[in-house]
């Protein structure tokens, strides 16, 4: 691959990762709906294309009356207002060590101090919620995607290194089984289709970043 294909592929997998985060922050809106792709009729030919085909599938209308039963059931899954009403909220300390703020909100912190970036999305609260370290990856393939550009390889290659390891300490260390709850707890297709294009959107991502690695 050349510079320019492997500038192509992180601005994608920058798009893809700022858009879906989007999505783990606040109750759908109509805007955001419209932003669901249309369904297709072709045969996927990767887990990524197939949760793609499911989310389109499960786009909702945008009447007041829907939006308003996806903002309850929102609430529901990602704000863990309540034990036992849904799954615990989508914080890495919470999904790997029990406790709203711990050594893992501290580890990633870091990782974004490292990676030149201060607090993300403070709106977010604790900075390893779920679209935060989204965000982050988004951010990083988008620095890498700049620097090919500019044929600055060892500045690509540092970037490039930045997202694997993060992806491996951190996102698939947790991320698809706080997805599997959200897709066992779900009661609007839209909520499980999002869950599952995250498992299938971090297995590609891993599989690429191995990839480029070594042809970069």
């Amino acid at each position: 691959m050349t510079d320019t294909d492997l500038a192509v592929s992180a601005e994608g997998r920058s798009r893809f990762f700022w858009w879906l985060a989007e999505w783990f922050l606040g109750p759908p809106d109509s805007d955001r709906i419209a932003s669901l792709p249309a369904p297709e009729s072709d045969t996927p030919a990767t887990a990524l294309d197939a949760a793609w085909q499911t989310l389109a599938r499960a786009s909702p209308e945008t009447d007041a009356a829907t939006l308003e039963r996806l903002g309850v059931e929102f609430t529901r899954l990602f704000s863990g207002m309540q034990e036992g009403m849904g799954p615990p909220p989508p914080f890495e300390s919470v999904w790997r060590e029990d406790r709203l703020i711990g050594e893992s909100t501290v580890a990633v912190i870091e990782a974004y101090a490292r990676a030149g970036f201060a607090d993300i999305d403070p709106g977010a609260g604790p900075q390893d919620h779920a679209a935060v370290e989204l965000k982050f990856m988004a951010l990083l393939a988008l620095r890498e995607a700049e620097a090919r550009r500019a044929n600055e390889t060892d500045k690509a290659r540092r970037r490039l290194d930045q997202q694997r390891d993060f992806l491996g300490r951190h996102l698939t260390a947790w991320a698809p089984r706080w997805a599997d709850a959200i897709i066992g707890q779900s009661r609007e297709p839209l909520f499980a289709a999002l869950a599952g294009l995250l498992k299938a959107g971090l297995d590609q991502a891993a599989a690429e970043l191995a990839a480029e690695l070594v042809k970069s």
